[in-house]
């Protein structure tokens, strides 16, 4: 979720999703691949099928090429679920997270969700960390009144599948338009990279709009597939087009790669918007990183409210490091779902009913405060992006 946040324009994506649906049956009696684990405050080993205690269904990459985007989503989980069930869990019921990992890949996803409707202890789902892998589950969630909570997904379209499908997260559109208009400030003439999936095109034609309305000059362009492993070809052409920046629109692996490239291989010293906001990319990239630009919904140098800087400190206390995008997406998915429940009714119609009628849910993105939901678009009306800038190895508010 960032400049280059993490995730299809809507006919591409329901129509790959509605086919994985057809197939789901097949599916699931061949899915193996996907490890499904049980917690309760973290501890995976203890059934969370009593009566006294309810689950929120999460589909992440634990493992795969984003594993590393699944790390950070349950570190947040956890530290919401200790902190929901310290204070008393939901109605009077512990709360736990029953963990699927389908790698963030929409066949996964897509065989994976009938089993987790069929499981009654579920009252809602999380994830997943790509909006076209949570798609292709959408509609199952959502025929089983099932609420999906995807709390990562940017698409703009991605609620489109039903009235149970809602999402706190920032749409691209947003992001996009922000991302443009930075760039604006400081450079007319650009070349763009993106990565080459569904997102990404559409992350892409949405900067595209906003900064030709700008009056930026987009003087080369190209796409490249996630698993690159040598991007010098089209880098060279972005280079030698001599634009005034480099934007990269992709994820936090491949953003490394192609800023080590330029920097590294291509002695490319220019202004460059991309990357991602995790340990990941800046380890990767290093001391090539600074000064890199993204948009992104938090930064725990810039708090603002006693919530946030609870949460920072919580997080810290717990695993050694301040959160950033991702940890805070996912832990306030948990406890927007706890509050919401605590406001109506552990159930799977409760979920429903609080996100349709709650108009409080605490905030912990941007600037903080409270958020609702938009009943039309069933995406929080309120959550703005910040922009995030490496200084000194760390990326930090950009205004600050």
């Amino acid at each position: 979720m960032s400049l280059i946040n993490a995730h299809i324009r809507t006919s591409k994506i329901w129509k790959t999703a509605g086919k994985l649906v057809v197939a789901t049956a097949a599916a699931v009696a061949i899915f193996t691949t996907s490890a499904c684990s049980f917690g309760l405050g973290g501890d995976n080993t203890q059934s969370s099928s009593a009566s006294d205690t309810v689950n929120i269904a999460a589909i992440y990459p634990e493992t795969g090429q984003y594993a590393e985007y699944g790390k950070l989503f349950k570190r947040g989980w956890e530290l919401a679920l200790d902190e929901v069930n310290a204070d008393g869990g939901v109605q009077g019921k512990k709360l736990g997270i029953k963990y699927y990992d389908t790698q963030s890949d929409a066949k996964q996803d897509a065989a994976v969700a009938p089993k987790i409707v069929s499981d009654n202890s579920v009252i809602a789902v999380v994830g997943d960390y790509s909006s076209s892998a949570s798609a292709a589950a959408s509609p199952t969630f959502n025929q089983a009144k099932l609420v999906h909570y995807g709390f990562n997904n940017s698409a703009t379209n991605f609620t489109d599948t039903g009235e149970y499908v809602w999402t706190p997260q920032i749409t691209q559109a947003t992001y996009q338009k922000l991302n443009a208009d930075t760039v604006a400030k400081t450079a007319k003439k650009i070349s763009v990279v993106y990565i080459e999936n569904d997102w990404g095109k559409e992350a892409y034609n949405e900067f595209k709009e906003e900064a030709q309305k700008q009056g930026i000059d987009i003087a080369y362009e190209s796409s490249y597939l996630a698993d690159s492993t040598d991007l010098s070809p089209i880098l060279i052409k972005a280079r030698d087009a001599q634009p005034d920046a480099i934007v990269n629109i992709g994820y936090g692996p491949d953003g490394a790669l192609v800023l080590n490239t330029l920097r590294n291989k291509l002695a490319w010293d220019g202004s460059f918007f991309g990357g991602q906001e995790t340990s990941e990319f800046l380890n990767n990239a290093g001391k090539n990183a600074e000064g890199t630009i993204i948009t992104g919904s938090f930064s725990a140098t810039g708090v603002k409210t006693d919530e946030q800087k609870k949460f920072v400190e919580a997080f810290n206390k717990k695993y050694g490091y301040d959160p950033g995008n991702f940890e805070v997406t996912a832990y306030q998915a948990i406890k927007d779902l706890a509050y919401g429940a605590n406001k109506t009714s552990a159930t799977r119609e409760g979920i429903q009913k609080a996100l349709q009628t709650v108009t409080d849910f605490p905030l912990y993105q941007g600037n903080g405060g409270t958020f609702k939901f938009n009943q039309k678009t069933r995406r929080a009306d309120n959550i703005e992006p910040i922009l995030l800038i490496v200084k000194d190895g760390k990326f930090v508010r950009y205004d600050e």
